[in-house]
């Protein structure tokens, strides 16, 4: 099971917070979904882990609003949690990192310092985009019924 932060709590409520504010949650949710995505761009810096960990959070917050009665706004959330996490995906996609890096047969203590980098930005895009991947898996299971 995955340990969930305080941080990453925060975020997702400070993110909630920020979607009330720009969004009339009171409205169907279908009027007010797209909108409320571009709240999510804060979680775009984040690393795998800090990422797994508020999108863990962010599950819990849906569910928690949907089995207490609010499931317009749990399905907004969820609708809107689900986009961002596809053009997240669709993004890292396009700028990513399409071949491991290699190291020549002949490389000096330059070239390996420089593909050592290499490597430490494609392990860690492939950890986020394996991460947002998970969560669109996720997100898509989630029944709000």
């Amino acid at each position: 099971m995955l340990k969930i932060s305080d941080e990453s709590y925060e975020r997702a409520n400070e993110i909630l917070e920020d979607i009330g504010y720009v969004c009339e949650t009171s409205d169907y949710y279908e009027d007010w979904e797209d909108i409320a995505r571009s709240s999510f761009c804060v979680m775009d810096d984040l690393d795998a882990d800090r990422y797994n960990m508020t999108c863990a959070a962010f599950a819990e917050k849906i569910e928690e609003l949907f089995n207490n009665g609010k499931t317009n706004y749990a399905k907004g959330i969820h609708s809107a949690f689900l986009d961002y996490l596809k053009e997240r995906r669709d993004y890292l996609e396009f700028n990513g990192y399409y071949d491991t890096p290699e190291l020549p047969e002949d490389a000096d203590e330059d070239d390996i310092d420089l593909y050592n980098e290499k490597m430490e930005r494609y392990e860690a895009y492939e950890e986020l985009i394996n991460a947002v991947d998970k969560w669109i898996d996720k997100m898509n299971r989630l029944e709000l019924a």
